[in-house]
């Protein structure tokens, strides 16, 4: 299924958040985020400090895929899926509907530097990935009619959560939402699937010993213990 064409009001959303990140990025790389302010990266932006948190709760997660308002479209979307489609199914719908508005970013990379350069970020992206993903089971929950903090509602999130962050990370952003799809959807036939493993990639195995000679290593390993 083909994500539908956002219209003029989501493409404005979209040009909003990829121009808040670019100016983040770029400043983050420029002075180090110790030295960014909101009000600097607004200022760069040519936005209010209102519109900065309508996106992000913190300037951090300026480097976040899923800021807060996508989750908000992804919840939308998840409200207008049919009752009886299954949840799994629901979920990975609504995602999909999202990827023009993410993929509208560009500098995917540049993001990638700065949390190279500066690992301490993770700790703050973290927690807004925690808050955002809470925002998506709340969402799940009330369309299961379950109270918030159900298992199900919980566990079907972070597996969401986890399938599209698994995909984003080996994405190639020149490869646009199309790419991003494919591989998310590979990612959501594998969770309904049980999770069966894959081959081993013909690259990383061409290093690699025989079965056989693994067995042995690992059997004087035992041996060795």
């Amino acid at each position: 299924m083909q994500a539908a064409a956002p219209g003029l009001r989501e493409r404005k959303k979209a040009e909003t958040r990829a121009a808040l990140r670019a100016a983040a990025v770029r400043l983050f790389l420029e002075r180090g985020p110790a030295a960014v302010t909101v009000s600097d990266i607004c200022e760069a932006a040519g936005v209010s400090a209102r519109t900065f948190f309508n996106y992000f709760d913190a300037k951090e997660e300026a480097l976040l895929p899923w800021d807060k308002h996508l989750i908000e479209e992804v919840i939308a979307a998840l409200a207008a899926r049919p009752p009886a489609e299954p949840p799994l199914t629901a979920v990975r719908q609504a995602i999909e509907q999202t990827f023009p508005s993410l993929t509208a970013s560009t500098g995917w990379q540049a993001c990638g530097r700065v949390l190279t350069a500066y690992p301490e970020l993770r700790t703050t992206i973290v927690h807004g990935m925690i808050r955002n993903q809470t925002r998506f089971a709340d969402a799940l929950a009330k369309r299961a009619g379950q109270t918030s903090g159900s298992l199900y509602p919980q566990l079907l999130a972070g597996a969401a959560a986890s399938a599209f962050r698994a995909a984003f990370s080996v994405w190639a952003p020149e490869t646009g939402a199309a790419g991003l799809q494919a591989l998310v959807g590979e990612a959501f036939d594998r969770l309904a699937a049980g999770l069966p493993p894959s081959r081993p990639d013909p690259a990383s195995a061409a290093g690699r010993p025989p079965a056989g000679e693994l067995a042995t290593a690992r059997s004087r390993q035992s041996g060795d213990a």
